[in-house]
């Protein structure tokens, strides 16, 4: 399994579509989608389009798109679509399999991660790959977090009432969830810590640099996925 790291310049929108994610998560995400090497009419599915931003992205490069978004005057594209609410089951409802099915941040506001990649890897051919995307709750940062306030990076009561964030999981837990599901990861890539300090803001920053000891205590004892904000997997079904 590969782990990666990338940067890039902040991006919000594509082709006039918001893009409701993370800065630049759209791009690391379709950067991993051509690291699967599809053909340019394999059939894919974006669940939780949104307006259609990362949609979009795949459709320009050839790619046959079916969108899934729970809320459909929100989606802009003409592209086939449906609207279903991914907590109950949906791979039955598209009478379809697809070659990649993409989630990017969607399985932080749905109940059971289980039930969800469950459903996700029934819509796949045999050998297809589900891209996924969550809050890397392993990362220093929200490690500290935690220990300091009892409540991981992106999962503050701020996060439930804005953003309905309401499942964190670990990396461990969906490698756990594919194995029970006949899948396995074959790769980790993730954001760069630079975005963290926009997210904490300045004060907690500084705070961790007055108290230097909590680094030096602390980091020789942080083991996995240490580094990035949010974590994007890509899980092959076997």
């Amino acid at each position: 399994m590969a782990i990666h790291s990338l940067n890039t310049a902040v991006e919000s929108e594509y082709k006039g579509l918001k893009i409701h994610a993370a800065s630049n998560l759209h791009r690391r995400c379709f950067s991993a989608v051509e690291r699967l090497g599809l053909q340019e009419s394999s059939r894919v599915l974006d669940l939780g389009a949104g307006e259609g931003a990362f949609s979009q992205r795949l459709i320009d490069a050839g790619y046959d798109v079916v969108a899934v978004e729970l809320d459909p005057a929100r989606f802009q594209l003409k592209c086939p679509h449906y609207s279903l609410d991914l907590n109950f089951d949906f791979w039955d409802k598209l009478g379809q399999q697809f070659d990649t099915v993409v989630a990017i941040e969607i399985i932080e506001h749905l109940s059971s991660p289980r039930h969800f990649i469950s459903n996700c890897l029934r819509l796949l051919k045999e050998g297809g790959s589900l891209l996924l995307t969550t809050p890397n709750l392993e990362s220093w940062l929200s490690r500290i977090k935690f220990l300091r306030e009892g409540r991981f990076l992106w999962f503050e009561e701020e996060d439930y009432r804005s953003y309905g964030h309401i499942t964190p999981i670990f990396s461990w837990q969906i490698a756990q969830i594919c194995r029970e599901n006949r899948a396995e990861v074959i790769d980790i890539t993730n954001t760069d810590d630079s975005l963290l300090k926009n997210r904490v803001g300045n004060g907690f920053i500084d705070t961790l640099r007055n108290k230097s000891w909590y680094m030096s205590a602390l980091k020789p004892l942080m083991k996995g996925r240490t580094k990035g904000e949010i974590g994007i997997y890509t899980i092959r079904k076997r």
